[in-house]
C-alpha cells in the first residue's frame, strides 16, 4: 500500500471528522422538523437547498451545464439516475427511522453499509469470500442483531428503515463500482440533485405541510451541511487510507448517543455501544484486510 504524506492524513482525517458530525446533525434536524414537515418534504427542501447552493459554487467555476455533459459521456446519464433514485429513497428510508428510533440505534445501523457492499460484491460482481469478508460480514450482522434486539419488545419498524437505508446506500456505492472510470465529485453531486429534487417534489406532494420559516432555515442549513459533507468525504478519501476513515467516521456514534440524550432524553444503551464497537471492528478489519490485500 502506497504511504500517504502525514499532512494529507490529518487534513483526510479532519475533512471525514467534519462529514462524520454534519451526518450526526442530519439526524437532530429531521428529529426537530419531523413534527411539521414529513420525512419525504424534509428530503425535498433539503436537497434543493443542496442543489441552490452547488449551483452558486459551480457558477464560479463556470456554467454547471458543461459539467453534467461532460459526466454524461462518461456514465449515461440513465445510470445517474437509477443511481440517484435510490440514493432518494435510501435518504428517505433514514430519515423514517430517525423519527421511529433512537439516533445512536439508527447510526449504529447505518454503520452496516460497507458490509453490505462487500457482500453485493460477491453476489453480484464476481469478487472472492475471503476469510476476512466473511468474518466481518459475520461479526458486523452479529452486532446489528444486538443493537436492533429482534423479538424483543422494544424493536420497532424503524429498525427496518435504517437497515432498508444501508442496503439503499450499499447499491449505490455497487453503482460506483462499476463506472468505467473515476468521475468529479461535484459532476456526481449535480447530476444527483438535479434528478433527487424533481422526484423528491413529486414524492412530497401527497403529503405536502409548508414548514415555518424556522424549518424551512433548519432544512436549508442541513441541505447546505449536506453537501459540504458529500464533498468532504470525497475530498477524505483521495487524501487518506478508507481503513482510517472509517476509523474516524465512528465518532457519529458517540454525538449521536450524547445529542440524543442531551436533547430528546434517550437513554444510553448498553447493548447500542456494543453492537456498533462490534460493527466499527468488522468494518476496520474489512478495509484493512481490502487494503493489504490490494496493496
Amino acid at each position: 500500500m502506497k504511504k500517504i504524506a502525514l499532512p494529507a492524513v490529518v487534513a483526510g482525517a479532519l475533512l471525514m471528522g467534519a462529514n462524520s458530525l454534519v451526518a450526526a446533525m442530519d439526524g437532530v434536524v429531521v428529529r426537530f422538523v419531523a413534527g411539521e414537515v414529513h420525512p419525504i418534504g424534509i428530503v425535498f427542501f433539503r436537497n434543493l437547498a443542496s442543489l441552490i447552493a452547488l449551483y452558486l459554487l459551480l457558477c464560479r467555476r463556470g456554467f454547471p451545464l458543461g459539467i453534467a455533459q461532460s459526466s454524461g459521456r462518461a456514465m449515461h446519464f440513465s445510470v445517474h439516475a437509477i443511481r440517484a433514485v435510490i440514493k432518494l429513497l435510501a435518504l428517505v428510508a433514514a430519515f423514517i427511522a430517525v423519527t421511529e428510533i433512537p439516533l445512536a440505534s439508527a447510526t449504529a445501523i447505518a454503520f452496516t453499509m460497507p458490509l453490505f457492499v462487500a457482500l453485493g460484491s460477491v453476489l453480484f460482481l464476481g469478487e472472492r469470500f475471503s476469510a476476512a469478508r466473511v468474518l466481518s460480514l459475520v461479526a458486523g450482522f452479529a452486532g446489528i442483531l444486538i443493537v436492533v434486539r429482534p423479538g424483543a419488545a422494544t424493536f420497532q419498524s424503524g429498525a427496518a428503515w435504517a437497515l432498508a437505508s444501508a442496503v439503499g446506500l450499499a447499491i449505490v456505492a455497487l453503482l460506483m463500482k462499476v463506472s468505467a472510470e473515476r468521475e468529479d465529485p461535484l459532476s456526481i453531486a449535480w447530476l444527483n440533485l438535479l434528478v433527487t429534487v424533481p422526484v423528491a417534489f413529486v414524492m412530497a406532494l401527497p403529503f405536502w405541510q409548508t414548514p415555518s420559516l424556522f424549518s424551512l432555515a433548519l432544512m436549508a442549513l442541513q441541505g447546505i451541511g449536506g453537501l459540504f459533507a458529500q464533498l468532504s468525504f470525497a475530498r477524505a478519501m483521495k487524501l487518506a487510507d478508507a481503513s482510517l476513515l472509517v476509523i474516524v467516521d465512528f465518532i457519529r456514534l458517540p454525538i449521536a448517543l450524547i445529542l440524543g440524550l442531551v436533547l430528546f432524553g434517550e437513554p444510553i444503551r448498553l447493548e447500542v455501544v456494543i453492537g456498533g464497537a462490534i460493527i466499527l471492528g468488522a468494518i476496520a478489519l474489512l478495509f484493512h484486510r481490502e487494503g493489504k490485500r490490494r496493496g
